[in-house]
């Protein structure tokens, strides 16, 4: 059973948990408000409010859910702030079909919310992962800027109530988790430690579930058996010690983003994840479990020689983040262990460069990312490294050629630049994709000669 609340309401759910939570809201709750549009994280027309953030309903399953909250456009409704956005949208015009409205609010509130002057970049920041195809976005984001102005000359508590319910302030209220639902002898148990987790994973076939921003997406997710762990507090610390940066892999990229201890590079990867209802729920763990070399924090993560700490329930290791990846999407995670924290470097990597080459700003899988990574001191070059997202089925990281580079001295390295961009022309090879190869080959060996005209040239 998952216990939760709904628009302030006390909620057991005891269906199916991998169960999407937009299925859930529209079908037994009746809150067909969540609107249902593209069902893979794309469109916005889904979000709700949970535990404060901004999320995609269709990417939630039902099991991740327990001691949280969640706000629908049906529960925010009742909100002072909703009066304030209601009056601005509608005195620009900013409605027309209506079908992204309720996301949008939603989207609205959460901007509101963390901005109390928020800019122009902030609101279409905030709104770029709520599709709307009818208005061009700038009489949204004219409405905005009008409710957050409204907000703060506190005019809102003369406007008419726009239904007849008193209005109020919407906080989110999340539970201490005080569930007594975990049973070692079922797969449908929610665990409440990472012990608990850690059995589970070795009793049953469970596939890890994290955010769920990967996994939700995928055919009949909502047949499959997970393993809840997103809401362990043992999997979200971020820490240091004298060498490295420890992220947890249940950190959202939201807060790993936010984070006080994250070096510049992570942060600039984690600007360009999708949009905010992705970076809330998904997880640096989950970007780099499921194999893929379009991973955007998985690119620095190889970039910077980071190492990842894995654990069973009777064993943990920790090895280099090039030897978790197989290729062809497969990794070097057995069938009873989970990704515990990833270990960064957290010396030699402030000078750095980072590009995510995509169709847009915002929700875009990558076609082409680079990373590199300059250490040099005193004009002595302490570590060069290079890395090449989504070219082949797992990300380039070529030790063999950067080596080339280190313990030289710049003028030793401007004399074989030349022999070390051949190396890398030999060792690019794109694979065949939607992406022609010879305008990847193109963009990377160009990233790569940015780099070095930056670094060295």
């Amino acid at each position: 059973m998952v216990n939760f609340r709904l628009n302030n309401k006390e909620i057991t759910y005891s269906g199916n948990l991998s169960e999407c939570l937009l299925d859930v809201l529209r079908n037994e709750y009746k809150l067909t408000g969540t609107k249902c549009g593209c069902k893979e994280g794309e469109c916005g027309a889904c979000s709700v409010i949970v535990n404060g953030r901004l999320t995609n309903s269709c990417l939630v399953a039902m099991g991740s859910l327990n001691n949280s909250d969640v706000l629908t456009i049906e529960g925010y409704s009742k909100s002072a702030r909703f009066a304030a956005l209601d009056k601005a949208y509608a005195s620009v015009s900013a409605v027309q079909c209506g079908f992204c409205i309720p996301g949008m609010i939603l989207a609205s509130e959460c901007i509101l919310s963390e901005h109390q002057h928020p800019t122009d970049e902030d609101i279409r920041e905030g709104i770029s992962g709520n599709i709307c195809r009818c208005t061009g976005y700038n009489s949204i984001v004219a409405a905005i800027g009008f409710a957050a102005e409204d907000q703060v000359q506190n005019f809102r508590m003369s406007y008419p109530t726009i239904r007849e319910v008193d209005l109020e302030e919407y906080v989110p209220k999340v539970a201490e988790n005080t569930d007594n639902s975990y049973n070692a002898d079922s797969p449908n148990s929610l665990p409440q430690t990472l012990r608990e987790a850690l059995v589970m994973r070795r009793k049953y076939d469970l596939i890890p579930y994290s955010g769920g921003t990967d996994l939700m997406v995928e055919e009949n997710s909502d047949e499959k058996d997970y393993l809840f762990i997103g809401n362990l507090l043992e999997l979200k610390n971020i820490t240091e010690d004298e060498k490295y940066i420890r992220f947890g892999a249940g950190a959202t990229f939201y807060e790993v983003l936010n984070h006080k201890l994250t070096p510049p590079i992570l942060k600039e990867a984690c600007k360009q994840i999708a949009a905010p209802a992705i970076r809330n729920a998904g997880t640096v763990g989950g970007n780099i479990a499921n194999g893929s070399a379009k991973a955007d924090s998985a690119l620095v993560f190889m970039v910077t020689d980071s190492k990842i700490r894995l654990a069973s329930s009777d064993s943990e290791r920790i090895i280099p983040i090039n030897e978790f990846y197989l290729g062809g999407g497969k990794t070097a995670l057995k069938n009873d262990e989970l990704i515990i924290e990833i270990l960064m470097p957290k010396h030699g990597i402030e000078n750095y460069s980072y590009t995510k080459i995509g169709a847009r700003n915002a929700l875009a899988i990558s076609r082409v990312s680079f990373a590199g990574i300059a250490d040099i001191q005193d004009g002595i070059i302490n570590n060069y490294t290079v890395a090449f997202g989504a070219v082949i089925d797992t990300i380039i990281r070529r030790s063999d050629i950067d080596i080339m580079m280190i313990g030289k001295t710049i003028e030793e390295a401007k004399l074989i630049v030349d022999d070390y961009i051949d190396a890398y022309d030999k060792a690019i090879v794109p694979r065949r994709g939607r992406v022609g190869v010879e305008y990847r080959k193109d963009v990377c060996m160009n990233l790569l000669r940015d780099f070095i005209a930056n670094t060295i040239c």
